[in-house]
């Protein structure tokens, strides 16, 4: 019969060409199911009217108000002599952002991850290092210059990227020499320091230089293992969230526990809980409108609030805690931003002449950049993604 094949006589072998399509449409379809992204659908376009500008308002002023808070909060805790206890900090945001990080999960039906333990563990460890250092450095640097340092995140990124045989364009490296040039006139130029913070300036700021160099490390290690993960292993971003800030969370209190600090956590919480707890609470819905942006609208529209966001930071910051600049530091700060401007305008021109039709791309993107946003403490690494993609890919 017609459709039915003979005992014995083996089955013709499919053509290649199909098994890969038919991978890749496995694939897609697995990426899907972790993020919850179905596609075009789920992606809102100017063609949806008043419900696209809607939610598009919701999110931007979402990111916006959550960490512009966020910073002048930690600009408060560190600044006018106060410091923060770098491991009451993680302990305390940690444990709130894995309380959120459940609740998105249950709320969204995520499956279990199929991830082993001891990544979980090994990526927990290596996000510790980058928030303690990245925190430890404000003892030794205004905030401002850490807002600038961080958009250095590309240097590490591309040393270790170099080490592993990857190319990079020509125009990416000047793009970092001008984000660099342009923190040096910043820091170096008249006096940004005030008065009460007069032990952020000279040679402690080199200390705190080290301590950003350290930090900006461990989160393009940490990005580097996430992308080792997500290639073999199923998860999904709350679900990757929760796991790692648990781990965080209990790292945090081990450390507590081993270098005989709990006493010190306790008044810590008494001095400075409602500053812990705003920390806390604004970081922890900032990674949810993150989410939010990039499932409604794509990673493309999220890395560009990001960047309006780092920018209006800088600005609130040096009104709001009356940083003086003079020309030299203008000129730093305006060459660091246009080349940070730069470099989104150069990432998003390449993503729309790939594929000019909506956000295809970006839910096939999203999961990524969702987990990498979520796995933040401090709601840059959605935001403060790399120069640009290796030549060689």
């Amino acid at each position: 019969a017609r459709g039915r094949r003979s005992v014995g006589r083996p089955r013709p072998p499919r053509p290649p060409g199909r098994r890969r399509r038919r991978r890749r449409h496995r694939a897609r379809g697995e990426r899907c199911a972790m993020t919850g992204a179905s596609g075009d659908a789920e992606q809102l376009t100017p063609d949806h009217g008043l419900v696209y500008w809607r939610w598009l308002a919701f999110s931007f002023f979402g990111i916006m108000v959550s960490f512009i808070l966020y910073g002048i909060v930690m600009e408060y805790a560190t600044s006018g002599g106060r410091k923060l206890h770098e491991l009451s900090l993680i302990f305390v945001t940690s444990s709130l952002y894995t309380t959120t990080a459940y609740v998105g999960k249950t709320i969204r039906g995520e499956r279990p991850t199929t991830v082993p333990t001891y990544k979980l563990f090994v990526v927990a460890m290596l996000s510790m290092g980058s928030t303690f250092f990245s925190v430890r450095s404000l003892r030794y640097v205004i905030f401002p210059v850490q807002v600038l340092a961080k958009s250095c995140k590309p240097i590490p990124v591309m040393i270790m990227g170099a080490f592993l045989g990857k190319k990079y364009p020509l125009k990416k490296y000047l793009n970092v020499c001008v984000i660099v040039v342009g923190i040096a006139l910043f820091m170096l130029g008249g006096n940004a320091v005030k008065a009460d913070d007069a032990e952020k300036g000279g040679t402690t700021m080199l200390l705190g230089c080290v301590m950003l160099f350290l930090s900006l490390s461990f989160d393009g290690a940490t990005g580097a293992y996430e992308d080792k993960i997500m290639q073999r292993d199923h998860v999904g971003p709350f679900e990757l969230m929760f796991n790692i800030q648990l781990g965080k969370a209990i790292l945090a209190f081990l450390s507590l526990v081993i270098f005989n600090e709990v006493n010190y956590f306790l008044q810590m919480v008494q001095e400075t809980g409602p500053v812990l707890l705003a920390l806390g609470v604004t970081g922890a819905m900032g990674q949810v409108f993150i989410f939010v942006t990039i499932a409604k609208f794509g990673a493309l529209m999220c890395s560009l609030i990001g960047l309006g966001r780092k920018i209006v930071t800088l600005i609130v910051s040096i009104i709001i805690y009356q940083h003086p600049v003079d020309t030299q530091q203008g000129i730093g700060l305006s060459m660091a931003v246009g080349a940070m401007v730069y470099n989104f305008a150069d990432r998003g021109g390449k993503r729309a002449a790939k594929k000019p039709t909506v956000a295809a791309r970006d839910v096939e993107e999203a999961d990524g950049v969702e987990l990498k946003g979520l796995l933040s403490a401090e709601g840059t690494s959605a935001e403060d993604e790399s120069v640009g993609e290796p030549s060689d890919r």
